[in-house]
């Protein structure tokens, strides 16, 4: 299963990171090392949504998305996330004032997509 692709909505490129159901954090952070990669690859602006549901976040991993914000925050233009329920909502939110994205949780593909092309 290909967990990191590039997918278009309505003609523009959006990178679609799944996450969804991963138990085990590394392989949460070999997805993010993979989104990162891309990113850096591309050298260019990105749109992204990642898709949480059922996965679970730890402390390792988050210091990894951390690392990806600081060195990636350049390439990215706007982040859509599914599946952010409770803490981890509340650490998006943290996360999107402290290195001021424009990060947003939806709890529908079609919603998270759309706001990404606004």
């Amino acid at each position: 299963m290909e967990r990191v692709k590039k997918v278009f909505y309505k003609s523009k490129e959006i990178i679609f990171v799944d996450y969804s159901n991963v138990k085990q954090e590394d392989e949460m952070i070999a997805i993010l090392n993979t989104h990162k990669e891309m990113v850096l690859k591309d050298n260019k602006k990105h749109l992204f949504c990642a898709d949480y549901t059922g996965s679970f976040t730890q402390p390792r991993y988050m210091k990894e998305a951390n690392r990806f914000l600081s060195d990636t925050k350049h390439l990215i233009f706007k982040g859509s996330f599914l599946g952010i329920t409770g803490a981890k909502g509340v650490l998006l939110s943290s996360v999107t004032r402290l290195f001021g994205l424009k990060f947003r949780s939806f709890s529908d593909k079609n919603s998270a997509l759309d706001f990404l092309i606004e």
